[in-house]
């Protein structure tokens, strides 16, 4: 299986969306299947001739000649998802920001089912997905990928809830939830609805994704990979080891320790998934 990461080329586009990724399968390289683990971007994939069926935590992507589309919007997971791939499939893959999905839409994020694989926001945009998906030009392709979302884009702005997620990603300062009430001249209540409607999760889930996040972009810092686990926990602002680990369980499944085992950790944006045999 291929998969090839790109930045978005256009600056605009970049404040909103982290990248987009073209995956390739061929049917002779048999069932793939993978686990990736829970973010705080919205993602969006898209495929043509091609079914998913689509659980609480799996994802079975089959080859469907006739009639195959899907359009999957995933917001929100707290679990590792199982992805299995089987057939060949030709799939496009969209990350967005937090909140950079509402940049894009004509009402607020938790309007929209947050679990779907039959995502189709606008009237034109199964008609564009599949125009892409059948660009086999891959500098093409990214044009009318980059034109498309830029078409849809509408200027979402909200008073407080960028430098919310701002101080809440910090890794100099653990900043409660009322200190930011405070802050921002509201109250514990409002931020967690703001965040429920824009982002589908809470501030809590966020925070702890950010620094589960964290951990991972450290181990991929040379000179970092190998700090132990207790040097990691304060780096990312956990508690203490016992705290990381305790997330680390409730979010992989797995201890930090065996985690690290068996993931590789990838730098270029994509994925840090981790295959099964």
């Amino acid at each position: 299986m291929e998969v090839t990461f790109f930045k978005p080329k256009s600056v605009l586009l970049r404040r909103y969306m982290d990248g987009y990724y073209f995956l390739t399968k061929k049917r002779e390289e048999g069932d793939i299947r993978y686990l990736t683990f829970p973010n705080n971007f919205s993602i969006i994939s898209v495929a043509q001739n091609a079914s998913l069926e689509l659980t609480a935590y799996s994802g079975v992507v089959q080859e469907k000649k006739k009639n195959g589309f899907y359009s999957a919007l995933i917001c929100h997971y707290i679990k590792p998802i199982e992805a299995v791939y089987k057939g060949a499939v030709e799939e496009v893959t969209f990350y967005f920001k937090p909140l950079g999905l509402n940049a894009f839409l004509t009402a607020p994020l938790s309007q929209y089912p947050l679990h779907t694989s039959t995502f189709l926001p606008y009237p034109d945009y199964k008609p564009a997905m599949l125009a892409i998906l059948s660009e086999k030009d891959t500098n093409t392709r990214r044009g009318m990928i980059e034109n498309y979302w830029l078409s849809k884009l509408t200027g979402f702005k909200h008073d407080f809830l960028f430098d919310v997620i701002k101080d809440l990603s910090r890794t100099d300062e653990e900043i409660s939830i009322l200190e930011l009430a405070r802050k921002y001249h509201t109250s514990r209540q409002t931020i967690n609805k703001q965040f429920i409607q824009h982002m589908g999760k809470s501030p809590g889930a966020f925070k702890k994704i950010h620094r589960f996040r964290e951990v991972l972009a450290q181990k991929t810092i040379p000179g970092t990979r190998e700090e132990t686990l207790t040097a990691l926990s304060y780096a990312c602002l956990f508690y203490d080891q016992s705290h990381m680990i305790k997330e680390f369980k409730q979010l992989t499944g797995l201890s930090p320790k065996v985690f690290f085992k068996m993931i590789h950790l990838n730098t270029d944006g994509v994925g840090n998934w981790l295959f099964k045999s």
